[in-house]
Formats: structure tokens, C-alpha cells, sequence
């Protein structure tokens, strides 16, 4: 054995014994070592992959199954099909796309393979052609229930939503009562409008575990009680579903604590909440996650727009100085500039903007733009762009966003945030947006001060700047 077979041997050692003590992100450390020393071999890179999924690190995950699908030219079919399994559910659709399609050219005639390739050219945004794929699949297997799923799923992405309930009708009539097809419903009723049968669908996503000692809340009389609200998802969602905290001391709670994201517990607090950061909750009667709250306040088709502005830089016990960006030019509309969210986003590809158009952007006259891209530079040098330094507490970014004259922004926190605070802005929108931007309209119930501008076809940005650009001229 060579000293570098022996450091190998070492680290894989480490790494196993960090994994079964339940340390994940030093499990995945030491299997990085053994990753350097092994480039191509892809059951490492497997190996690390699961270590930063169990760490919670989903873009070091899919940095390293995408590494893997580089070297993945010998494996056999049943591991291409796993990793490929792996590629589509962290977000790198495009390999996954690739990965499965070197699959069902092995076995062309083979259902699972060719439903797991619509799946994947869904996922990259191309519905219509996983449309023709997964047609081919149900010709060969009609009844199969994750295909009826996978239908539902690419007429739900072509905004077809009677159809796409046609296809969740089959399903369920194959396999009643799966958890994943209900969820498909929910979100599919959303997007057409938020309404009781949507909300009942949307309690099928993944729910964040109750408060220890605390009564699950679906509902029951609050009088004089203590609730503890569970905040789930991304911090978009927090601020987005926070409007609705208030109904719970209306419904009799004597105290209403919302456990959110570290980062975000100033700002709630500015804006009157009782937040919390995850671990520091306090004991508690009851306990409902967040986002359940529109299902089991029964409040239907309830947008609480009524409450905007609900998140605010100063309360009647807290100021906050507004931020002011070095260099502004007088004269100029200061417009905020997000072109992409949160890499552990499944959907990051479909969501993002593409950093080619932003110079067409930014050549706009007698606009200054404020780059609001938490930890990165522009990814082009531009005189009108204004690079402020950027907080990762929200309250700092809460009172930049108070000294613009607007945000123009892709689906992200920023956009939720600037239309909580009923600050005017524009949300670029892929072709199939997420359920709470519904179809086709350039307004939302949920934000009023916000302008929605949506790709014309899949991938199509170059028409939203367009579009964007006669909102903005002058």
C-alpha cells in the first residue's frame, strides 16, 4: 500500500465514523479529501454527495453530483438511473436531463426510464417536449401511477391546469391517497386560485416537526392560550405567509411567537411580531406551521392584502436609520437589482435570470441600479450599477430597500419582502411560475404594489427585459 492508498484509507475511515456519530459536515470534509485524491471515480463522489445532503448543503451536493455526471461515461444503466435520480432531485436538471436520456437509449421501450426523462426535460424547461415524451411512456404503460403524476406535472407546467386535473383524476383513481399527488393538486388549484380544496392540498408538503410538549393547533379555541407558529420553507415564504400571525391573537391567543430564520428575527420584531430563531422557542400550548395557517384559520380565499404594509423597518419601540448607497447620483431613479435567489432552490435554473441580458438591463437611461446580490459582485463592471454593502440581517436590507425608488427582482426573498412592505417593484417570472403568481396577469392579489412580468414561452428572458425596459423608459 502506497502513502497515498493509506491517506486514503484514513480519511474514508474518518468519514465513516464522523457519518455514523451523525456529523455530517465533517463526514463530507473527510470524503472530500478522498474525492481530491480520486476525481473520477463517481461512487465517491456519491459517497460525498450524500454526506452535504445530510449536512443540509443541497448546492454542494449538486456541485458534486454534477462532477460526478462528467465521469459517469462507464457506469452501468442502474447507476446512471440513480444518479440521475440524485441530479434531478437537488435542481441540476439539465444533467439529469442527460443522464436519464443515456438511459432510455439503453432501454428505449422502458416506461420508468422514459417517465424519468420527461421528468427531467420538464424540470429544465422544456414542457413541451417532455409532453411528447411522457405520451410515448403512457402508451406503453397507461396505468402506471408515477407517470399519471408526471403528466399532471408537465400540463400543470404548460398552464394547462383542467388538463393537468385530469391527469391527478387518473392518478388518484390508480393510487388514492398519495401524499405526492394531493400535494400536486393543492399546488395546481393554487396557481388557477388560492381557495379552501388548494390550501387542504398544500398540508401534503413536507411540515416542519411540532413544538416538544406543545398541542399540533388545526383549529381549536385559542382563549388564553400560548401558540407557537412554526416558520417553513424559504425565508419568501416567511415573509409572504407572516401576514396572517395577526388572525391568531384575533382568534383569542394570548401570546403568538413565530420561530423564523435567525437572519430574519430583527425584522420581525421591527414590524411588532414575536420571533424567535430556531431552538430558542418558548414552552407553549400549541404549535402550526406557518404555512398551514390560511388551512386551518379556514380562511379560504383570504389574501389578508389588507394588512400591506405588514413588515416595516420601525415599530413603536424601534428606529432604524435608513441605508443610504455611497456614490448616488442625483436625478436618477434607484432601482434594486436581483437577478437570482437561493442556490439550494430546487428550481434555481427555471427562477434565475440570465446574467447575459443584465448589461441590456442596465443600459437603461437615467436609471442607477443597486446591486441587492447578498455576498456577490456583479458578474460585469457597469458605472450605473451601485454597489452598497450588504447586511445578512433582513432589517438592514429592509431599510435599503425604503431609500429606492423600486426593485426590479426574479422570485426571491427580496420580492416578497418589497411587496410585504407595499414598496413598488418588478417580478421577473419564468414561463411556469411558482402557484402563488397564478397565470397570466401582471398584478397579484397577494402584493398590489408589484408589477409582474412573465416569460411569453419557456426560457424566453429576453422578451421580459423588453418588456421591462418600456416600463421603465422614461
Amino acid at each position: 500500500m502506497t502513502s497515498n492508498d493509506a491517506d486514503i484509507m484514513t480519511w474514508l475511515l474518518q468519514g465513516q465514523a464522523a457519518a455514523e456519530a451523525g456529523r455530517a459536515t465533517d463526514a463530507a470534509l473527510a470524503f472530500a479529501k478522498v474525492r481530491e485524491a480520486l476525481p473520477t471515480d463517481v461512487q465517491v463522489a456519491i459517497m460525498l454527495a450524500d454526506a452535504w445532503r445530510l449536512a443540509g448543503r443541497v448546492a454542494d451536493e449538486r456541485d458534486v453530483l454534477r462532477g460526478a455526471w462528467a465521469h459517469a461515461s462507464g457506469l452501468d444503466v442502474p447507476t446512471r438511473y440513480a444518479l440521475g435520480t440524485s441530479l434531478l432531485r437537488v435542481g441540476a436538471a439539465g444533467e439529469a436531463r442527460a443522464c436519464f436520456a443515456s438511459v432510455a437509449a439503453a432501454r428505449p421501450r422502458d416506461p420508468a426510464a422514459l417517465g424519468a426523462l420527461a421528468s427531467a426535460t420538464r424540470a429544465a424547461g422544456d414542457p413541451t417536449e417532455a409532453w411528447r415524451i411522457v405520451e410515448q411512456a403512457l402508451r406503453l404503460a397507461p396505468a402506471l401511477p408515477a407517470l399519471l403524476l408526471t403528466a399532471a406535472q408537465i400540463r400543470h407546467a404548460l398552464g394547462d391546469l383542467a388538463g393537468a386535473v385530469t391527469w391527478l383524476d387518473r392518478a388518484d383513481a390508480v393510487r388514492p391517497h398519495d401524499g405526492p399527488t394531493h400535494l400536486q393538486r393543492g399546488q395546481t388549484t393554487l396557481l388557477g386560485g388560492i381557495s379552501a380544496a388548494g390550501w387542504a392540498g398544500f398540508e401534503y408538503r413536507s411540515l416542519p416537526r411540532s413544538l416538544t410538549g406543545a398541542r399540533d393547533w388545526h383549529g381549536e379555541p385559542l382563549t388564553g392560550d400560548s401558540i407557537v407558529v412554526l416558520g417553513d420553507q424559504g425565508l419568501g415564504d416567511q415573509f409572504h405567509f407572516a401576514r396572517y400571525l395577526p388572525y391568531l391573537a384575533r382568534r383569542g391567543a394570548a401570546r403568538v411567537t413565530l420561530v423564523c430564520h435567525p437572519s430574519a428575527v430583527a425584522l420581525f420584531r421591527a414590524s411588532g411580531f414575536d420571533a424567535v430563531p430556531a431552538g430558542d422557542a418558548p414552552p407553549s400550548d400549541w404549535s402550526v406551521p406557518l404555512l398551514s395557517l390560511p388551512h386551518r384559520l379556514q380562511l379560504d380565499a383570504d389574501h389578508a392584502s389588507d394588512a400591506i404594509p405588514y413588515l416595516r423597518v420601525e415599530s413603536p419601540d424601534i428606529m432604524v436609520p435608513a441605508a443610504t448607497p455611497a456614490n448616488s447620483a442625483p436625478g436618477r431613479r434607484r432601482m434594486g437589482l436581483v437577478y437570482k435567489g437561493n442556490p439550494d432552490f430546487l428550481a434555481t435554473g427555471l427562477r434565475d435570470f440570465d446574467p447575459a441580458l443584465l448589461p441590456t438591463l442596465t443600459s437603461l437611461p437615467n436609471i442607477e441600479w443597486v446591486w441587492l446580490q447578498y455576498g456577490e459582485q456583479p458578474p460585469f463592471h457597469d458605472p450605473v450599477v451601485t454597489r452598497p454593502a450588504m447586511s445578512s440581517d433582513w432589517l438592514d436590507t429592509a431599510a435599503l430597500l425604503q431609500t429606492l425608488d423600486g426593485v426590479v427582482t426574479v422570485d426571491t426573498s427580496v420580492a416578497h419582502l418589497a411587496g410585504a412592505m407595499g414598496l413598488p417593484g418588478y417580478v421577473l417570472l419564468p414561463y411556469a411560475p411558482d402557484w402563488r403568481w397564478g397565470l397570466g396577469n401582471d398584478r397579484t392579489a397577494w402584493y398590489p404594489s408589484l408589477t409582474l412580468l412573465r416569460q411569453p414561452t419557456p426560457g424566453d428572458w429576453q422578451s421580459v427585459v423588453a418588456a421591462l425596459r418600456d416600463r421603465l423608459a422614461p
